[in-house]
């Protein structure tokens, strides 16, 4: 009976997030039918593992083609998961081409245990050989859209708090931290198990969890790049944003240059809280391009750092004041979005916080 729950306990977790999931599947945005597709395959997978670990062996023929179906599919599901909210809002043509390892291998699997027998073996191997190769790719490619989107929005917004996707780099984390266990788990075997049930507990618990939190953070984070509207521009690379600088007249990028420290020094623009880089370039009657070359370039910074560099310069003055100003007053007086924005960029431009800032004077 122990046995027993244990074993079907991940089952049950992607399960229950698979139908929470697809309760409200038509009003959910694209990430959202994504994640419930990856619960769904994870489901299929859990359930197969339970199958495989119960002993069924009249039920492998059918079983083992899934099993490898679902456990080559899982993390080219969460990478095109992670694409849709930090990149690529829909499915493309090139993202099913991630699924053919998963197929090839189900029907070679389906067609071993029918007409070649001594092969399932060889083909339960070179799957296990895919996963461990998927496993970091999902890591690696997967970080890096996470690290290019973070990238974008600091050259869009004065502001990326509520923006940012650090729960997702916990998910991806998480997520290779299951698939390690799971290689592991495969190099024990089923024997070890079977003759240590109570150790089957641990990687059972350890997967539960973070499934669990997996389908939590995803269901509470509805979003996905397009809902920060980034004006569809391209925001471009740091090559396309040197050439532009380069394709600058001098008098062109001087006087622009003054205009904008004029902008933020006399007309003290960064008060604006959720100030977006297309709002100064607005306001100028230039292009974002020109606007985002003169800050990496010449302020060798990003449109944030930019920014919060003049509302930090702010919050200081008002902290030399001789009123005793508390920080929500500071924090809103000096364009913050909040008190732990103030103290992040506080921190990150002077390397002390704001009270020990003030005790200094």
């Amino acid at each position: 009976m122990f046995k027993d729950i244990v074993t079907l306990l991940p089952f049950f977790v992607c399960f229950f997030w698979t139908v929470v999931l697809l309760t409200d599947i038509k009003k959910s945005k694209f990430p959202i039918r994504i994640l419930t597709i990856f619960m769904t395959v994870s489901t299929i997978l859990y359930f197969s593992h339970a199958v495989y670990f119960y002993g069924y062996i009249q039920a492998y023929s059918v079983i083992d083609p899934l099993y490898i179906f679902a456990s080559l599919s899982v993390y080219p599901i969460f990478y095109i998961y992670i694409k849709s909210i930090s990149d690529e809002p829909k499915l493309s043509i090139g993202n099913l081409y991630l699924f053919l390892p998963a197929i090839a291998g189900s029907l070679l699997s389906l067609i071993a245990h029918l007409f070649f027998e001594p092969f399932v073996d060889v083909t339960g191997k070179l799957s296990r050989v895919i996963f461990v190769v998927q496993v970091p790719m999902c890591v690696i490619y997967g970080g890096s859209h996470i690290r290019n989107y973070h990238k974008k929005i600091r050259e869009f917004y004065s502001s990326t708090e509520g923006r940012e996707l650090g729960w997702l780099n916990r998910m991806l984390f998480l997520l290779l931290f299951t698939g390690v266990i799971s290689v592991l788990a495969g190099i024990l075997g089923r024997e070890y198990f079977d003759d240590n049930p109570v150790v089957l507990m641990i990687p059972s618990l350890l997967f539960s969890t973070m499934l669990f939190y997996i389908g939590y953070t995803g269901y509470i984070h509805k979003f996905s790049v397009v809902d920060f509207n980034f004006d569809n521009i391209d925001m471009g690379s740091n090559e396309d944003v040197k050439d532009t600088h380069h394709g600058i007249q001098d008098k062109t990028r001087d006087k622009l240059q003054s205009d904008i420290v004029d902008l933020f020094e006399k007309k003290q623009f960064f008060k604006r809280t959720d100030l977006r880089i297309t709002d100064v370039s607005s306001e100028l009657g230039t292009n974002r391009s020109y606007v985002s070359a003169v800050v990496n370039t010449i302020y060798n910074s990003n449109f944030t750092d930019f920014v919060n560099h003049y509302r930090v310069e702010y919050a200081k003055k008002l902290l030399k004041a001789e009123e005793n100003h508390i920080l929500d007053y500071i924090a809103e007086e000096s364009g913050f979005a909040s008190v732990n924005s103030l103290l992040r960029a506080f921190r990150k431009e002077t390397g002390t916080t704001p009270g020990q800032f003030r005790k200094k004077m």
